[in-house]
């Protein structure tokens, strides 16, 4: 089980008592069922945030160095609290998002469940405050504070952190792209930080034979890191099979991610028992890095002139669930790649802890069954994927729990000593 925090319910739109929920590694049937959360509800919730934004700001004012200024001042005050006062308090705190954490009322909201998030229709545009959303963009220019997803680009951030309004903008400078959407946003490193750390929990569970999930690199490195590691098994006099899981992006010039499994025997670290590939892309009978991927293979694994090549091993268990770009407008398109392959990698993982021996020796088709049926957050029953209507809403879903992990994560460093001194209100003049 994992503390999200205990915080005592009282009679106002920002106090949440918070409960104890599941490890957030999967998503639970319970979580994909559709919000029943009005936009009344998130308006007044807002609404209410802002407001102990406004508070917590105005505190830190008063206790800094300009004692007393707001007094004389009251107005510019206000308009810096409303402008630029966030910005500051960022700026001069390298630990600020842990700082607003420590606000009871504060981390209530910032750590909401996604059934208390109004989602718009359209393009499951979460709706945030103005506040709550500076907090994303200028905590994204914070090495490991990114909240995933919640945050655009700090290049088209405004003067204060704000969200460009595109339908502000005129038509000639709009920029819209998957960067633009919570529902588009590619993972970040925190965020598939984050899957790797659900990944790496799904190993702990008992297995007759070693199950490691590397994610090294890119995938080619991370093929290497499997030979690597299958090399030193051997030093070490360790002749069991080795099974090794795989979560990673193609390559630098190529942000897909995707899935692997290999069988590896300490005997012969030069060459795979088993290798599969599990792509999320399927249009035509061959996934698209088909060819990309059995080169990487060859390269981690070259064998001597005269021998078939390692990648004619190569065995294709991917699963059609992510939708082509081609005719999509930018809020619809599917980059959820990193869901989806975490998915198979958390499915792969537990086939190899139950069902040794068909990771072993069962046929291609038989894994794919037994891995879309541990799949149940995109698939029915064994290779029946759920409607993409419903794919859609779950990865919308598993994008807001992300961050709610990622905000999570940081609770344990909060600061006791929330308001030292410093200049911000030179800022002012």
């Amino acid at each position: 089980m994992y503390i999200v925090g205990l915080f005592p319910q009282r009679n106002s739109p920002m106090h949440t008592a918070f409960r104890i929920v599941s490890e957030p590694d999967a998503v639970s049937p319970a979580l994909t069922a559709p919000a029943n959360y009005t936009l009344p509800q998130a308006q007044l919730a807002n609404a209410a945030f802002d407001n102990v934004v406004r508070q917590f700001l105005r505190h830190w004012l008063d206790a800094g160095t300009v004692s007393g200024l707001h007094a004389e001042t009251k107005q510019d005050v206000n308009d810096f609290i409303e402008t630029g006062a966030l910005r500051s308090f960022f700026k001069h705190h390298d630990d600020a998002l842990e700082r607003l954490l420590t606000d009871e009322s504060m981390a209530a909201h910032l750590l909401r469940p996604a059934g208390e998030v109004f989602f718009e229709p359209d393009a499951y545009e979460p709706l945030l405050s103005r506040f709550e959303r500076r907090i994303y963009n200028l905590a994204a220019h914070r090495e490991h504070r990114e909240v995933p997803f919640r945050y655009c680009p700090p290049s088209r951030q405004g003067d204060f952190g704000d969200t460009p309004d595109q339908s502000q903008l005129p038509s000639e400078v709009i920029r819209e792209d998957i960067g633009t959407y919570f529902g588009t946003r590619r993972s970040d490193i925190t965020a598939l930080n984050i899957l790797v750390d659900q990944l790496r929990r799904e190993t702990l569970r008992p297995a007759s034979w070693p199950v490691i999930v590397v994610t090294e690199g890119y995938m080619t490195e991370s093929l290497q890191r499997v030979r690597s590691l299958t090399e030193e098994a051997a030093d070490n006099g360790d002749g069991q099979l080795h099974c090794f899981v795989i979560q990673r992006r193609h390559a630098h010039d190529d942000r897909h991610l995707g899935a692997a499994l290999l069988v590896m025997d300490p005997a012969r670290p030069d060459l795979p028992q088993r290798v599969i590939f599990c792509d999320t892309l399927n249009p035509n009978g061959t996934p698209p890095w088909w060819n990309k991927f059995k080169g990487k293979v060859n390269a981690a694994f070259p064998q001597p002139d005269g021998q078939p090549p390692a990648s004619d091993r190569l065995e294709d268990g991917g699963v059609n669930l992510q939708r082509l770009h081609d005719g999509v407008p930018v809020r619809h398109q599917d980059i959820d790649c990193a869901f989806y392959s975490a998915s198979m990698c958390r499915a792969l993982i537990q086939l190899a802890q139950q069902l040794p021996d068909l990771i072993q020796h069962g046929s291609i088709n038989n894994i794919v069954s037994e891995m879309t049926a541990r799949m149940p957050e995109y698939f029915d029953a064994p290779n029946q994927p759920k409607d993409p209507v419903l794919v859609r809403e779950v990865n919308v879903i598993r994008r807001w729990n992300t961050g709610r992990e990622a905000l999570q994560n940081l609770l344990p460093t909060v600061v006791i000593d929330w308001f030292t001194p410093v200049a911000a209100m030179a800022e002012l003049a």
